[in-house]
């Protein structure tokens, strides 16, 4: 690897990240001109001074032609004229210095257009040795179209140590600086740190042999000092005599990134969220694949997360529930929301209920993109009915109270349930157990009066069917004057009397 090569990186120790403008100065080995389109000098830089024999001081303002013989003919300057700010011009040709010094010069120019709106003339010009038998090229022979800019596309040249020689015109629309601020610079020196080792492994890549290219994504620093994410496509146009150089097309995708990483931290922290929640979540697509599932519902299947998240839902049910579940899955696709429970046999043999609160899934355009799933485990609430007598045929929803009054709640909410019948159940076997009144009731405040009754309040209630907490309130009222009570203790009351009464 060649000084010039590392040089771009180490120019300043402090980092590039931290300063309102462009980094470093440009490479002495190359000499940058600017003029005016009058010809009389703008820019002349460093390397300009070491090779032509003028300090700064001495060349600006004065006409070009008056700083040495650039071997030009008038075919030469009419040839880049033609040229335009919408390409560029690649000439060798000899060169006289102040001191009568001759050299052989390999020149990139081109015609820009500055912030202020002023056309100006760039130059840079590198050294170089003429192989034997070479002829010097003339301008049809060089397929200057093929680097011109398109679309979106910036196009940039530089030789193999990164040095810029152009930037095309839409550098100050893109990045917010003019092509005087980059060329003869080091392209290194915009390179964010983190991103520096894989760069140089694609540009070495890239050197290594003629028509090589690579496509890479990198950071680099813009007019005012801040990263852009910019994606590159490099072509080793080296070999190329009519170019001789690298060519870096480039486009800006920084908005790209941002929503990329915006939707990456959206999904960490709803992952987050979900693998906090007691109960299992699960969230399928149409077809029934799980896009994402936590480690409770894992837990509750008795299967490995990761060959949860690989698989469809059904995969992990015996046939009987598979079918069941993709019936589901296609209310779900009509916008159906239930509360339902159900029974299974996990893959380790166990028999297990569970309670799922499902609901369809949409994006922002409204199409269906599957189900999601609210899913707690109710196999030990099931077995304990049994123990109780309440039947194997009865909705479980009990749940202790978290406020004043909640044990009392599934004190007598558990033993007294059975004369209130899951509304998507057969009636229970002895009507006249069944609370007076209760062929009054619809389907959902016989859901809310269960759930009551089981220790959920309100919050919970309305949550888990999917309804607003003032309209519970307005169900309960409506339970309460239908069973001609006032409130929860009146109920539980007159379901103590009436089983009494039923013995």
């Amino acid at each position: 690897m060649t000084d010039s090569y590392r040089s771009g990186s180490e120019s300043s120790d402090d980092d590039p990240g931290a300063r309102g403008s462009l980094p470093g100065k440009p490479t002495t080995s190359v000499a940058v001109v600017g003029t005016n389109l009058s010809g009389v000098v703008t820019l002349w830089s460093g390397g300009a001074a070491a090779m032509f024999g003028w300090t700064e001081e001495e060349a600006v303002g004065r006409p070009i032609a008056d700083l040495a013989n650039w071997g030009l003919s008038r075919k030469d300057v009419t040839e880049f004229l033609f040229v335009g700010t919408s390409g560029l011009w690649v000439h060798e040709h000899e060169v006289t210095t102040r001191h009568g010094e001759r050299m052989r010069l390999k020149t990139t120019a081109s015609l820009v257009t500055g912030a202020e709106g002023a056309d100006e003339v760039l130059a840079s010009s590198i050294r170089i040795e003429l192989p034997e038998g070479r002829m010097r090229l003339s301008m049809t022979e060089r397929p200057f179209r093929a680097l011109l800019e398109r679309g979106s596309d910036l196009v940039v040249i530089c030789d193999r140590n990164l040095v810029i020689s152009y930037a095309g015109p839409s550098l100050w629309q893109m990045f917010g600086c003019v092509p005087r601020q980059v060329i003869g610079h080091s392209g290194w020196d915009y390179v964010h740190p983190e991103d520096l080792p894989a760069v140089r492994r694609d540009w070495e890549g890239a050197i290594s042999g003629a028509g090589e290219y690579r496509r890479l994504e990198l950071r680099i620093r813009n007019g005012e000092g801040n990263w852009r994410w910019i994606e590159v496509r490099i072509s080793n146009l080296v070999a190329d005599v009519s170019v001789g150089a690298m060519v870096l097309n480039v486009r800006d995708i920084t908005e790209q990134h941002e929503i990329a990483e915006a939707l990456a931290s959206s999904e960490h922290l709803l992952q987050t969220i979900v693998d906090a929640s007691v109960e299992g979540v699960c969230i399928v697509d149409p077809e029934g694949s799980i896009v994402l599932a936590n480690y409770r519902i894992a837990t509750m299947l008795a299967v490995d997360h990761v060959r949860l998240l690989s698989g469809q839902i059904w995969d992990f049910f015996d046939e009987e529930t598979s079918q069941m579940l993709r019936q589901r899955l296609r209310q779900r696709s009509r916008g159906v929301r239930e509360l339902y429970e159900f029974a299974f046999r996990r893959l380790d043999g166990q028999r297990r209920w569970l309670r799922v609160a499902g609901a369809p899934w949409y994006d922002q355009t409204g199409r269906f993109m599957g189900a999601v799933g609210m899913v707690t485990d109710v196999t030990e609430l099931k077995q304990r009915e049994e123990l109780t007598g309440a039947g194997p045929g009865m909705s479980t929803l009990a749940r202790l109270g978290d406020g004043p009054g909640g044990y009392l709640q599934n004190r007598f909410g558990e033993q007294f349930t059975h004369l209130v019948p899951a509304p998507d159940l057969a009636p229970p076997s002895q009507p006249a157990r069944s609370l007076p009144g209760l062929e009054r009731l619809s389907r959902r405040e016989i859901e809310v009066v269960r759930m009551l009754l089981l220790g959920d309040r309100v919050p919970v209630i309305a949550r888990q069917l999917f309804i607003s907490q003032s309209t519970v309130r307005n169900h309960l009222s409506s339970v309460f004057r239908k069973l001609r009570v006032s409130s929860q203790q009146e109920l539980i009351v007159l379901l103590r009397e009436r089983d009494s009464a039923g013995r």
